[in-house]
């Protein structure tokens, strides 16, 4: 690959030799994972938009707590 950094294109080198791929396969794959998720905006909006839970500090202390003793 063009403009990559000599270390890092030996770390990309090994990686798909571990993986059994060519390089092409490997950032292809990464591109399609990366697609598959929202994107920053999206995720922002959907973060934004889920209801509100005002909490104390003293009722989150409380369920934490609760849930180290079932453990």
């Amino acid at each position: 690959m063009k403009n990559l950094e000599p270390a890092i294109h030996d770390l990309l080198r090994q990686r798909v030799a571990e993986e059994g791929v060519t390089i092409s396969e490997y950032v292809l794959e990464l591109i399609r994972r990366d697609l598959r998720r929202p994107s920053r905006r999206e995720w922002l909006d959907t973060v934004t938009h889920l209801p509100r839970h005002d909490f104390s500090r003293d009722e989150v202390s409380g369920a934490v707590e609760a849930g180290r003793v079932r453990q």
